[in-house]
């Protein structure tokens, strides 16, 4: 079963169809998104720094995850809901676009991890192997999410 058709409804959305005839719409949401991405890589490499050791050597993890965790999550909800206006407008592209397709797959995963692992490892002291694992991986998701939305363009 192909996805095409629902892609297809998804551009001719309204939300989707104003997007592509405005000449204001798309350059706009993508501020707003690059907004939110630069938060959410922000809050991401000072957590992960942390759990590598590399910053914040006084204070414990959990007190910077906590600290770090309000902002990270509105950035995540910033950057979903522009993108997600960002996708409607050209929607049948995303579906031909093989970095797109990427994207969604990392991005899936690293949200994923942020909730899973990280929150684990934040929560209680865990050796410093595993805490130096956790932030190589995140720091790979999510640098992988930005090398493949940004991919999109050329592809």
């Amino acid at each position: 079963m192909s996805l095409l058709p629902t892609f297809r409804w998804f551009e001719a959305t309204a939300i989707g169809t104003f997007g592509r005839k405005s000449s204001i719409f798309f350059p706009a949401v993508e501020v707003v998104h690059l907004v939110g991405l630069t938060l959410l890589l922000g809050s991401v490499l000072f957590l992960n720094l942390k759990l590598l050791g590399v910053t914040s050597r006084r204070q414990e993890t959990g007190d910077v995850a906590r600290a770090v965790r309000p902002l990270l999550w509105t950035a995540v909800a910033v950057t979903l809901s522009s993108g997600l206006l960002l996708f409607l407008t050209e929607a049948v592209k995303c579906y031909f676009n093989v970095a797109f397709w990427y994207k969604m797959a990392l991005l899936a995963l690293a949200i994923a991890f942020q909730i899973s692992i990280q929150r684990r490892i934040a929560a209680r002291p865990t050796g410093f192997t595993h805490a130096r694992l956790s932030a190589a991986i995140s720091l790979v998701l999510w640098f992988g999410v930005g090398i493949a939305g940004r991919a999109i363009a050329f592809i």
